[in-house]
C-alpha cells in the first residue's frame, strides 16, 4: 500500500480526533500554531500583523463557599424597602407611628435582577523581528464594555405600599403648601391647649371642667400632637421641603390609617373646645407608584443612593497598551523558519518576554454603579516565558508562565465600600484612594495537533491567580481617615479552551500560496474558582495573523 494512503490504527484514534484519519506525511514540522502563546520566533526583518476580536460574556460569578451564583442575585427581593435601602428607615418609622402599626414594612414592590456583562475587544498587535532571536511587540486594544443588567421594580405595579412623594421637586409646591397647612393647624391646636392648661392651673379660672377632669389626658394629647406633627414632617415634609421620598398611596388602607390618626387628633382637641384642625385636613398622599422602568429614578439625590445611573452602561476606548521584547533562549531549529515548518524532527524551543503595560484605560467610574472598566488602568511590569516541545511531525505542546506586577496608583472610589446587598444604601462619598493591585500569575499548557498542511486543532488549560487588591482611603490626599482599607481577597480561576487553526505557512514556504497567514478561532469556558468573587466568563476569540518577510524554501 503506498505510504500516502490513509492509515487508521485503533490505538491512534484519540490522536487523530473523533476517529478521523489524515495523511500524516502531509503534516510536517511546526506549520500550524494554535491556542495561547508559543515560542515561535518572528523572522528577522519581518513583521507579524495581528487583528481580530475577543468577546467576553458573563451572567454568573463564583461566590466564596457558594459556587456559581447569578450576577446581582443579592439585589433580588420580594419587597424593596429598608432591607436594601436603610436610608428609608426614618420613613418607615414615621409611617408606623402615624398608623399605629408597629410591624409595618415599607415596600416599593418586588425587585427583580438579571445581571449580564458583555465586553468586545479588538486588539491590534504588531511584532517585528529585530534579529533571529530578538523581537519586539506592541498590542493596542480597542475595548467596548457594556453592562446590560436589568433591574425591574414592581413589575405588575400593584405590590407597593408607598409611592412617590408628591411634594418633591418644583411640581410639588401645592402638596408642600397643603402639608404646611396641616402642620400649622396641629401647631395651633397644641399652642391653644397648652395655653388652656396653663390658664386652668389658676383655681379661679372658669371654663376648665374638661381639663380639670383629666389634666394628665390633656397633657398627653399635647405630647401626642407633637409626636404626630414630627412624624408627618418626617414622612410628608413641610412648606419648605418634602420629607421622605416615598409616602402612602392615595386611596390605600395605609393612607386611610394616617387620615384616621389626624381625625382622632381633631376629635380629641374638639373635646377641649379647640377646633383649629380642619375637617378635611390631611397630608398629601402619593399618586405615582414606582413601577417597571422607574428603577433609574431612585438614583436621584432624593433617595441619596449616590450613583448617576443604574445599569445599561457603556464604555469604549483604548485599553491598556503593552510593549514587550522577546528573546529566544533556545531553539532546536536555530530560529530557521523553513526548517521548523518542514522538518519532521523532534524539537525544543524556549523564550523569555519582558515588557511594560501602560495603564491607559483608566479606572472604574465611581459614579456608575455597574461600570465595566475597559482595562485595569494601572502601569505594570510584564514577564512571560514559553516553552514548546515538539513530539513528532504533527503533535507538539506549549507551556507558558506569565506574571504581571501592577504598580500602585490613585483612583476615585465610593465609600463606604459596597457589595451587591449594600449597593442602594447611603450615604456615600467619592474620594481619592491609594490602589495597590496584587500580582497576577498564570500558568497555561496547550497541546496542539496538525491535521494536514493547513489545519490544526489545539486545546489549553489555564490557571490564573490574582493577589489581594488593597484600596486605602486613609492615605487620601486631602482628608483624614475615611474608612478602613478595603481588601479584595486573592482569587484563583481555571479555564479550558479549544481552538481551530487554518494556516498557509507550510504551503507558502513550499511556494504554493501567495500569502503567509493564519486564522485561529478559540472558545474558552470557565472550570472553577476559589477565594473571592470571580466572574464566570466565557470567551470567543477570532484572530488573523499576517506575516511579511517570511522565507520560502
Amino acid at each position: 500500500m503506498p505510504q500516502r494512503m490513509l492509515r487508521c490504527p485503533l490505538g491512534w484514534a484519540w490522536r487523530l480526533g473523533a476517529a478521523l484519519c489524515f495523511p500524516l506525511a502531509a503534516a510536517q514540522g511546526q506549520s500550524v500554531s494554535g491556542v495561547g502563546d508559543d515560542a515561535i520566533p518572528i523572522p528577522r526583518g519581518g513583521f507579524r500583523i495581528q487583528v481580530g476580536g475577543l468577546w467576553n460574556d458573563y451572567r454568573e460569578v463564583y461566590s466564596p463557599g457558594a459556587g456559581k451564583q447569578a450576577l446581582l442575585r443579592g439585589l433580588a427581593t420580594e419587597n424593596l424597602g429598608v432591607n436594601l435601602m436603610p436610608q428609608l428607615s426614618d420613613a418607615q418609622a414615621g409611617i408606623r407611628a402615624l398608623t399605629g402599626n408597629s410591624s409595618f414594612a415599607l415596600s416599593l414592590g418586588p425587585l427583580e435582577s438579571a445581571g449580564e456583562v458583555r465586553q468586545s475587544i479588538a486588539p491590534f498587535a504588531l511584532d517585528y523581528g529585530v534579529s533571529r532571536r530578538l523581537s519586539l511587540r506592541a498590542v493596542v486594544p480597542y475595548v467596548e464594555s457594556r453592562d446590560v443588567s436589568q433591574l425591574i421594580l414592581n413589575r405588575n405595579g400593584t405590590a407597593a405600599n408607598v409611592g412617590r412623594n408628591p411634594a418633591l421637586g418644583t411640581a410639588g409646591q401645592q402638596a408642600r403648601a397643603a402639608n404646611a397647612a396641616l402642620l400649622g393647624q396641629i401647631d395651633a391646636a397644641r399652642t391653644a391647649l397648652t395655653a388652656e392648661i396653663s390658664r386652668c392651673a389658676n383655681v379661679s379660672a372658669t371654663g376648665c371642667d374638661a381639663i380639670r377632669a383629666n389634666p394628665a389626658g390633656a397633657q398627653t394629647l399635647v405630647t401626642r400632637a407633637s409626636q404626630t406633627r414630627s412624624s408627618l414632617a418626617t414622612v410628608y415634609g413641610d412648606g419648605d421641603a418634602a420629607g421622605a421620598p416615598v409616602v402612602p398611596i392615595s386611596g390605600s388602607s395605609l393612607h386611610a390609617a394616617v387620615v384616621s390618626t389626624v381625625g382622632a387628633l381633631r376629635t380629641d382637641f374638639g373635646a377641649y373646645g379647640i377646633t383649629s384642625i380642619a375637617a378635611a385636613a390631611q397630608p398629601q398622599p402619593a399618586v405615582t407608584i414606582f413601577g417597571p422602568g422607574s428603577i433609574g429614578s431612585i438614583t436621584s439625590d432624593t433617595f441619596n443612593v449616590g450613583y448617576a445611573r443604574l445599569g445599561d452602561t457603556r464604555r469604549a476606548g483604548i485599553g491598556d497598551i503593552d510593549l514587550t521584547a522577546t528573546y529566544l533562549l533556545f531553539d532546536s531549529f536555530n530560529a530557521d523558519q523553513v526548517k521548523r515548518v518542514l522538518s519532521p524532527a523532534r524539537g525544543l524551543r524556549s523564550n523569555l518576554t519582558v515588557g511594560w503595560r501602560f495603564g491607559t484605560a483608566g479606572a472604574d467610574r465611581a459614579e456608575d454603579a455597574f461600570d465595566v472598566p475597559i482595562g485595569e488602568g494601572a502601569n505594570a511590569l510584564l514577564v512571560r516565558s514559553t516553552t514548546d516541545v515538539l513530539f513528532n511531525r504533527w503533535a507538539w505542546m506549549s507551556a507558558t508562565v506569565r506574571a504581571v506586577k501592577p504598580f500602585g496608583d490613585r483612583i476615585a472610589v465610593v465609600v463606604p465600600f459596597r457589595d451587591e446587598t449594600s449597593l442602594l444604601s447611603s450615604p456615600v462619598d467619592i474620594v481619592s484612594a491609594a490602589r495597590t493591585l496584587g500580582t497576577r500569575l498564570e500558568f497555561e499548557v496547550a497541546p496542539r495537533m496538525a491535521i494536514g498542511q493547513f489545519f490544526g486543532l489545539s486545546a489549553s488549560y489555564l490557571v490564573r491567580h490574582w493577589g489581594a487588591d488593597v484600596f486605602d482611603t486613609e492615605r487620601a490626599e486631602s482628608s483624614a481617615s475615611l474608612t478602613e482599607p478595603f481588601t479584595t481577597p486573592s482569587r484563583t480561576f481555571s479555564a479550558a479552551a479549544v481552538g481551530v487553526t487554518f494556516s498557509t505557512l507550510n504551503s507558502y514556504v513550499r511556494g504554493r500560496s501567495r500569502f503567509p497567514a493564519e486564522v485561529v478561532y478559540t472558545h474558552t469556558t470557565p472550570l472553577g474558582a476559589s477565594g473571592g468573587f470571580v466572574p464566570v466568563v466565557s470567551s470567543d476569540r477570532l484572530e488573523l495573523r499576517i506575516y511579511t518577510g517570511f522565507p520560502r524554501r
